[in-house]
């Protein structure tokens, strides 16, 4: 099994393109007070903000720039995720399951 040591390898060992795109989650200080950070509701319900103008190729390992620019273009369409979203993909990154909580 190869190592991989960053997520461009792994892409160039699958054949496919490395595309990424950053977004921004944003904190404020409890409303109840506390001196800590929290969600701001504003992450929810519509798509995160990006934190690059589209998403960049720049790390991706393939020979077939033109392809990879067309990647790009289509990435642009898909939609970024919310909060909730976000939540789902990071369990599951990090191997963990997600129930909501009975209120």
């Amino acid at each position: 099994m190869a190592v991989f040591h960053v997520a461009s390898d792994q892409a160039q060992e699958k054949g496919t393109h490395y595309i990424e795109e950053a977004v921004r989650v944003y904190l404020m200080r409890d409303l109840d007070g506390k001196d800590k950070w929290v969600i701001d509701p504003a992450s929810f319900g519509e798509p995160l903000h990006s934190d690059y103008d589209e998403p960049l190729a720049t790390e991706c390992l393939c020979d077939r720039a033109d392809d990879c620019t067309a990647t790009v273009s289509r990435m642009k369409d898909v939609s970024l995720p919310d909060g909730s979203e976000l939540m789902y993909m990071l369990a599951e990154a990090l191997g963990y399951t997600v129930t909501k909580a009975a209120r």
